[in-house]
C-alpha cells in the first residue's frame, strides 16, 4: 500500500476535521490532500529525483512527505543541529533536489550543486499556483518513502530507507481507522527528521487525531536553543 492511499481514506472519512494546527483555522485533511497534490505537481516540474527539507515542524512536514510520494521521490527530512560542513555533505548527496528550508540555511551551506534551496514560505507560496498530481492508485509499495539520515555513534551519517509498504504496514497494524475522537489531539515535539516526527504524522492522520506541532528554534551559536509555543 501507498502513503497516500492513507491521505484518500482520512481526507474521504473525515475530510472536514482539522489535520493540523489549531481547531480554528488549522489545515483540514481535505485542504492537506488539495495541498498535497499540488506539492506532488511541484515536485515533478522541477525535474528532481529527492525532496528534502531542513526546517522545524510546520504544516510543510505533512505536506512534503506526502506530496513527493506523489510525485514518486523520497522525501528527505534532514537535521538542521548539524554542524555546517555536515550538514553541507548531506545536501549534496541529496542531490538532485528541491529543498525546503528555514531561514538561514542557505547562508550556512551556500549553492548545492543540482539543488534547489527554498525557504518555507516560497514553498507555501508557490503551491498556490502549482499543478495537482493526483493519481495516487499508481503509487509502488516498494518505492523509497522517507531517506532519515543518522550518524549513529561514530562515522559519516548514513541513510535509513523506509519505503511506502513498510510504514504503512506500520500504520495499519496498529492504529484504528478514525479511532480518534473530533476533539482529540496531539501535542508534537519531536523534530520532523526523527523517525518519532515522521510516525506522528502518518499515525494521526489514520485515526483522525489533529496534530499540534511543538515548534523548535533554530539553532544558534553561543546561546541555549529554547522551545517556542506553537
Amino acid at each position: 500500500m501507498h502513503l497516500s492511499m492513507l491521505l484518500d481514506m482520512a481526507a474521504d472519512g473525515f475530510g472536514d476535521r482539522v489535520a493540523f494546527g489549531s481547531k480554528k483555522g488549522g489545515l483540514t485533511f481535505a485542504e492537506l490532500r488539495d495541498q498535497t497534490r499540488r506539492a506532488g505537481g511541484w515536485a515533478m516540474a522541477r525535474g528532481v529525483e529527492r525532496v528534502g527539507l531542513v526546517d522545524v515542524n510546520s504544516e510543510a512536514v505533512p505536506i512534503l512527505l506526502f506530496g513527493s510520494g506523489l510525485a514518486g521521490m523520497p522525501f528527505v527530512p534532514v537535521n538542521y543541529r548539524l554542524a555546517d560542513e555536515q550538514l553541507t555533505a548531506i545536501l549534496h548527496r541529496t542531490a538532485p533536489a528541491v529543498i525546503v528550508v528555514e531561514e538561514g540555511v542557505t547562508d550556512r551551506v551556500g549553492a548545492i550543486e543540482g539543488a534547489e534551496l527554498l525557504n518555507r514560505s516560497a514553498f507555501l507560496d508557490e503551491l498556490k499556483t502549482a499543478p495537482e498530481q493526483s493519481d495516487a492508485a499508481t503509487g509502488d509499495p516498494e518505492d523509497i518513502a522517507i531517506l532519515l539520515f543518522t550518524s549513529g555513534t561514530t562515522g559519516e551519517p548514513k541513510a535509513a530507507v523506509l519505503r511506502h509498504k513498510h510504514l504503512t504496514s506500520y500504520v495499519i497494524g496498529t492504529v484504528e481507522f478514525m479511532g480518534a475522537d473530533e476533539d482529540d489531539a496531539a501535542l508534537v515535539s519531536v523534530p520532523p527528521y526523527h523517525i518519532a516526527g515522521i510516525s506522528a504524522v502518518i499515525t494521526g492522520l489514520y485515526s483522525g487525531r489533529r496534530t499540534v506541532y511543538l515548534r523548535t528554534s533554530p539553532p544558534r551559536r553561543g546561546s541555549r536553543r529554547r522551545a517556542t509555543r506553537p
